[in-house]
């Protein structure tokens, strides 16, 4: 028998269709935008409340930068829509100074409505529901006696059970509302030793990250932010409470042979409660539509309002997914040792499905990695070249992957095409917002277009929407000394240094923020924890710091050391460390040598280490001769 859930809301002549996102005035629909049909429901949702504008704005936009007018001008498209030229109603009352309240009664219903027409009521705010279950089903069929309308609704119910039974018994689920703004998925723990159900239940993870990030107004934490507790010891309220999550979804995985048992629960937090659960039983031959049920299931719980986005299996290889679960598993440590093995397993799942469009795309970010000074282990002409095929072949075979885009915008800002790194950047964003990587790489960007405050703002969101990533901790941490928050960069640099202590940039983020506050001591042992491993970076830290401290016998001692053990020896570098000690003749003759690029540029803009220098009208000159001005 074919049923289908509806959720709707009533006022006035109006009825607002949640499931179908659908205003109607008796029979005519009314139309509205997506994102007014958002605020009205919200509004609706709340009747009689007062609701902050901030509030508002919050679930409307949770992912973007929007100005108030937005808001303001929702408000009066709804007020238009809502308008009745026959009576004098006043839907949306405007609260001064505070925000809007909606005032008018509403009745709020759902109904199941099955393959011959008839509706049975599950909830009805009022009226009662004996007579709207009579006067439904009177409808839509002949007029009787109650007593046949009452027994036509009993055999229909009785009918449903029977049908409905044997699938409940395979997928029991319980549910209560429960509407949170943030998610972690964790993976899930898996019962017994086997190595590959292991992976099977970092897969399932995966697999509910990307369902449930599709759906709208909820931010979803990224695997990289949870495959650290594939192994954990900690209970998952604890967990969620780390991560900064309103939700958590917790399950275990257990295979015997031919079967998989998946059981799922939501939890909320602070308190703890399990507001949903789940128990799923399917051949393991059809994992995929084992992700599939659970996903829908909790996209339900989550947002039962909201129809979940049906996508297309990742690929129907089942060889092909636990070989990509591995690489991306590897991908997500961003080590100089765990990157040629996510090459080496995203290989492999291509080798089994060559039309794997998300094992393309992270390889592309792989090779894309090989690139820079800290992962590489190839060529960059190797490295390019290789990035370039695989991201080609991603966006072939799916143009809607963040991750492919984010790559490609990469590419172009080593080809210097930074108009269209732009437009990739965004189109990444626009694709999936809650894509930590894209909003690290486009603050990067605008940074090297002197958008300071914008690049810091992506810069917090990526933090927050990946908070245990040694990356996302470190990068915001760098950008937060640029805007000189030294405080908050010390901060977020000792946090990307406990989830990794070998992170090179966030190690030198917390020595340069020292040197700022004058903590000389505290930078100079940081500085001291880098030489065994990079001492290129411990000879001009050093000097830099002891030229700061006005320790110019040591400073001079560190330059010479510089041009005995460095293996590069960079005009910028000279042109700090000249500054700090006031010989300001030798730090401009430097900086009239200095490779200019667009990064570096906004870096002699920003860089705390250029202060000894700006007040000279020369650096003026400078920012000016190269458009920094």
């Amino acid at each position: 028998m074919n049923q289908r859930a509806l959720h709707y809301y009533e006022f006035g002549p109006f009825k607002l269709n949640a499931t179908e996102r659908l205003l109607e005035r008796g029979s005519e629909p009314v139309p509205l935008t997506p994102k007014v049909f958002d605020t009205l429901l919200v509004l609706v949702e709340n009747s009689g409340h007062v609701l902050e504008k901030n509030e508002l704005m919050q679930q409307l936009w949770p992912d973007s930068f929007v100005e108030e007018s937005s808001l303001t001008q929702n408000i009066s498209l709804l007020r238009r829509a809502l308008t009745d030229p026959a009576a004098d109603e006043n839907y949306i009352e405007t609260i001064p100074k505070r925000g809007y309240r909606f005032v008018a009664s509403v009745q709020e219903r759902s109904e199941v409505r099955n393959g011959n027409g008839l509706q049975l009521i599950e909830h009805v705010s009022e009226p009662p529901v004996e007579k709207t279950v009579i006067d439904k089903v009177e409808a839509v069929s002949n007029p009787g006696s109650k007593t046949k309308v009452y027994i036509a609704i009993s055999a229909t119910v009785l009918l449903c059970a029977l049908v409905a039974f044997p699938y409940w018994y395979r997928h029991r689920t319980t549910s209560v509302s429960f509407t949170p703004r943030s998610v972690a998925v964790l993976p899930f723990k898996t019962i017994g030793t086997n190595a590959e159900n292991d992976l099977l239940g970092f897969g399932m993870a995966d697999a509910m990250i990307i369902k449930l990030s599709r759906l709208d107004q909820l931010t979803v934490l990224p695997t990289s932010s949870i495959f650290r507790y594939s192994n954990r010891d900690r209970d998952p309220v604890a967990i969620g409470k780390e991560l900064g999550v309103e939700g958590v979804l917790d399950g275990t995985v257990q295979r015997d042979g031919d079967w998989v048992r998946v059981t799922a629960q939501l939890i909320r937090l602070p308190d703890g409660k399990t507001v949903w659960s789940g128990q799923f039983d399917e051949r393991y031959s059809s994992i995929f539509t084992l992700q599939d049920s659970i996903s829908e299931q909790l996209s339900s719980a989550l947002r039962p309002r909201v129809t979940a986005v049906k996508e297309k299996h990742l690929t129907e290889n089942t060889q092909a997914y636990q070989a990509y679960l591995t690489g991306l598993n590897f991908w997500n440590r961003r080590t100089r040792e765990n990157l040629p093995k996510a090459i080496n397993y995203l290989e492999q799942a291509i080798a089994l499905d060559p039309n794997f469009a998300e094992a393309h795309a992270i390889l592309a970010d792989c090779n894309y990695l090989l690139l820079t000074d800290e992962y590489g282990t190839a060529t960059p002409d190797e490295a390019l070249k290789r990035a370039r095929v695989s991201v080609a072949k991603a966006l072939e075979l799916n143009d809607s992957l963040a991750e492919a885009h984010t790559v490609q915008a990469g590419i172009k800002l080593v080809e210097r095409n930074f108009d269209d790194a732009g437009k990739e950047f965004r189109r990444a964003l626009e694709l999936n917002p809650n894509y930590a990587v894209g909003h690290v790489r486009f603050a990067y960007y605008l940074f090297s277009t002197l958008r300071l405050d914008d690049a810091l703002a992506h810069m917090r969101r990526a933090q927050q929407l990946d908070p245990v990533s040694a990356v996302t901790n470190g990068a915001l941490a760098g950008m937060l000394y640029n805007a000189r928050d030294y405080d908050n960069s010390i901060s977020y640099s000792k946090r990307a240094l406990e989830l990794e202590p070998s992170s090179l940039p966030a190690r030198l983020n917390l020595a340069e923020a020292y040197i700022q506050k004058r903590m000389f001591n505290e930078a100079l042992a940081e500085i001291e924890k880098v030489k065994d491993g990079s001492p290129d970076y411990y000879y001009w830290e050093k000097a830099f710091a002891y030229a700061f401290a006005g320790r110019r016998d040591d400073a001079r001692r560190m330059l010479s050391d510089v041009e005995k053990h460095s293996t590069f020896a960079i005009h910028y570098n000279y042109a700090l460390v000249y500054g700090a000690l006031g010989e300001k003749d030798r730090a401009f003759a430097e900086m009239d040598q200095m490779a200019i690029g667009r990064f570096r540029l906004a870096a002699v803009k920003f860089d705390p280490q250029f202060d000894p220098l700006r007040g000279d009208p020369r650096f003026k000159e400078y920012l000016k001769k190269h458009g920094l001005e």
